[in-house]
């Protein structure tokens, strides 16, 4: 298993995970905005602009946080793979 993943990795990583509504993945939507890595404590964290994605309608805002959710999950599943993260932070 790899320490860190490469620059590649990363492209590949967002290219794969996909947004549930739209069917398309988070690196064609850009939704991350950056991600950087926490060598003291081995944390990766990454930046997502979800803020377009939000709904305008107050009933289907649960909808978006439970579509983000599972966004971001993945994204947290498939980075802690490498054995030189500990713990992914998502912010956005």
């Amino acid at each position: 298993m790899e320490e860190l993943p490469s620059k590649e990795e990363i492209v590949e990583i967002l290219k794969e995970v996909i947004e549930p509504e739209t069917e398309l993945s988070v690196y064609e939507l850009g939704l991350v905005k950056y991600i950087d890595y926490q060598e003291e404590n081995k944390t990766l964290v990454i930046k997502c602009d979800f803020a377009r994605r939000n709904p305008s309608c107050v009933g289907c805002v649960p909808i978006a946080w439970m579509l983000q959710k599972k966004v971001t999950d993945e994204l947290s599943k498939r980075f802690m793979r490498f054995e030189g993260i500990d713990s992914v932070e998502i912010i956005g």
